[in-house]
């Protein structure tokens, strides 16, 4: 059975983390606020007049803290389709970050095709891990834009592609010098194709109880250095990208779930370090920190056990592991390791089953983690 709710503007809110890579920091916070704050416009949460949602939604996040994003969206529906819709979402953190994005996607040809743009840019700030306790604190200043077109084959097979352009400049604080390993990607410009094949049999989108996802996506890289501000072209350069995910879920009872989740990833070590892999960052395994386990190659994977309290209160149980490392052969704990934790579920739709979530994670190196966000993991 098809899912029974749909992210009207996910494909092009996506963009700017899948596919235009804004910033290894905001990476997360991207896919997890900004996209899910137009996943709470088409439910019950919202404030509506008419078509015209807003939606708050406060957030925390290892790498950028803590803040609140605010996403306002028009929705409406072609002849036959599914809701389409234009919105602008943004953030800002407790640390100075801040971004914003101007989206949309139209669903036409009784959903057999799906159009979407993004228009976004931001200012994030955060500190990368670079060896051992050594961290640089880095500003990165980001705009781009990205367009996606979908095709439905069926409700539960669909292929898909897009073209994004950005324009990315990290500079340092005074008196820090800077790693030969950062310097290719300090002020660069990055085009990237990406195309992906989804086969989605999940009975729900936000909170599924049945079914499997599977989702692969390929991308081609196309970088050009540069200093001062651009003006001096350096060098061009080229890197390839896979990354592959599957998640499959058991009804346990009548107020269970029992899900899995894997993820593999791949890419050269000519692409910048804001879209590689690595544990934390390209799967979002909680228990580690998404900047600490960067790496060519990653491999992880994750169990969950999710229960309802009430009607309104749920909760889960979670635990996973990771492995990175520079060759799909060198995969190691050393890049990544073991992680658990638990969960509370607020549900803020009935009629979506979407849930405000709150979860604590440790990991063997007694490193702790608070994340809040909405909707389930994966």
């Amino acid at each position: 059975m098809a899912p029974t709710s749909h992210r009207p503007l996910a494909p092009c809110l996506l963009m700017l983390a899948c596919c235009a890579a804004s910033g290894a920091a905001a990476n997360n916070v991207i896919t997890n606020a900004t996209q899910d704050a137009v996943d709470v416009a088409a439910t019950d949460t919202g404030l509506r007049s008419g078509n015209l949602i807003v939606a708050p939604i406060p957030f925390s996040n290892d790498t950028i803290g803590s803040g609140l994003v605010l996403g306002a969206g028009y929705l409406f529906t072609l002849p036959g389709s599914r809701p389409s819709g234009v919105g602008l979402g943004g953030f800002k953190t407790d640390n100075g970050s801040e971004a914003y994005l101007l989206g949309g996607s139209v669903v036409f040809d009784e959903n057999r095709w799906t159009l979407g743009a993004l228009l976004g840019e931001g200012d994030i700030n955060y500190d990368l891990p670079v060896v051992g306790d050594l961290v640089l604190p880095l500003s990165q200043q980001v705009a781009g834009g990205a367009v996606r077109l979908e095709y439905g084959f069926s409700d539960q097979l669909k292929a898909g592609g897009a073209i994004a352009y950005l324009d990315s400049s990290i500079t340092l604080g005074p008196g820090i010098d800077i790693p030969e390993v950062l310097r290719p990607d300090l002020d660069v410009d990055l085009l990237r194709l990406s195309f992906d094949v989804v086969h989605d049999t999940r009975d729900d989108t936000f909170y599924p109880t049945q079914g499997t996802y599977l989702n692969l996506s390929l991308g081609f890289g196309h970088i050009e250095d540069a200093l001062f501000e651009g003006k001096l072209k350096i060098s061009d350069r080229d890197y390839p990208k896979i990354v592959g995910k599957g998640s499959a879920f058991w009804g346990v009872g009548q107020n269970a779930v029992f899900g899995a989740n894997a993820t593999l990833c791949g890419t050269s070590s000519d692409a910048p370090f804001f879209d590689t892999c690595g544990v934390g960052f390209a799967d979002g395994l909680r228990g580690f920190s998404s900047l600490g386990a960067l790496a060519n190659y990653s491999a992880s994977a994750q169990v969950e056990y999710r229960g309802r309290l009430t009607e309104r209160f749920g909760y889960v149980v979670f635990a996973g592991a990771g492995a990175g490392g520079d060759e799909i052969g060198d995969l190691s704990f050393d890049n990544g390791g073991l992680a658990g934790g638990v969960g509370l579920r607020i549900r803020l739709s009935k009629d979506f089953g979407l849930d405000y979530a709150i979860d604590y994670a440790r990991n063997l190196d007694d490193e702790e983690f608070l994340y809040l966000s909405l909707g389930q993991k994966f």
